[in-house]
């Protein structure tokens, strides 16, 4: 209706940026010029100022009222605040939802593949991660965004790399070009963390509960097609992708002795990485 905003529309649109957003507890009514957003408080000053910045230029174009309530995750607040509103059947219009929590409240979402399509028509295909944490029964149940992304790249040193491993990290990814680096395996990895370990400089791989080591060994799991749970809720873990994924791992802490349970939290692993003990450090600790 002319005048009237809706959620869909609001994701359509803006650019409010988290790792996933999405549409709960919709009941077809229309949100009638106002919307109540969930975004993450992000611990990295001035974040939240950015995310604000780009809603309220959004909201004064489209002249539609938006509260931004910003929730942190210190003592799962975040999810807590998501686990209230799935209970109640009530809450804030669109809420941002980390990880595999889009999945987990699948049946509360209101598909946006008609958001979707028309965005990776116009933009291209997404990363595999984004796809496989925003879909469910192959529909789209969130859009993506950019503060929170799950796609964690490794924070390495070109030179150490180089000069322990012969790896010429530039020469793999050159700028402008598409990669070469069909050669960059799980276990050309291992080779180069013994070469880099032997010269004082090993890689660091987190491990632990914290989200981002999570998010690093759920990717090394995806990896080799492994999951602990499928879509249909079955445990999974006596199967050969999870052996072949742990059989991986347990070699990698046995090359690499140190590396692998250096870095348990964000923090932790900045510090480490700023005192230029490591080569590479995953997921990057800035």
């Amino acid at each position: 209706m002319r005048g009237k905003l809706t959620r869909r529309r609001f994701l359509a649109t803006t650019a409010a940026s988290t790792a996933l957003i999405a549409m709960p507890y919709v009941r077809g009514s229309h949100a009638a010029g106002r919307l109540s957003i969930v975004l993450w408080d992000h611990w990295v000053p001035g974040a939240n100022n950015t995310s604000k910045a780009l809603v309220e230029e959004w909201a004064a174009r489209e002249k539609v009222e938006v509260q931004i309530d910003y929730v942190n995750n210190q003592g799962n607040k975040l999810l807590l605040t998501t686990g209230a509103e799935a209970q109640a059947q009530s809450g804030h219009d669109v809420i941002a939802l980390a990880t595999w929590l889009p999945s987990d409240h699948a049946n509360q979402l209101e598909p946006v593949d008609d958001i979707m399509e028309p965005l990776i028509k116009q933009n291209g295909a997404l990363n595999a991660t984004v796809e496989y944490l925003g879909k469910s029964q192959g529909h789209w149940i969130a859009v993506p965004a950019t503060i929170g992304s799950q796609i964690k790249g490794p924070c390495s040193r070109i030179d150490l790399m180089k000069q322990y491993a012969g790896i010429d990290v530039q020469a793999m990814y050159p700028a402008g070009a598409p990669p070469k680096a069909e050669n960059w395996t799980l276990e050309a990895f291992l080779k180069a963390a013994e070469a880099c370990h032997k010269g004082g400089f090993p890689f660091g791989i987190g491990l632990g509960t914290t989200a981002d080591s999570v998010d690093t060994a759920g990717a090394i799991f995806h990896s080799f097609g492994a999951t602990l749970v499928d879509a249909k809720g079955n445990i999974t873990v006596q199967s050969d992708p999870v052996r072949g994924a742990s059989g991986r791992s347990a070699r990698t802490r046995k090359r690499q002795r140190a590396c692998w349970c250096i870095s348990r939290s964000r923090r932790q692993s900045k510090s480490w990485w700023l005192r230029a003990a490591a080569t590479t450090c995953r997921p990057s600790p800035i």
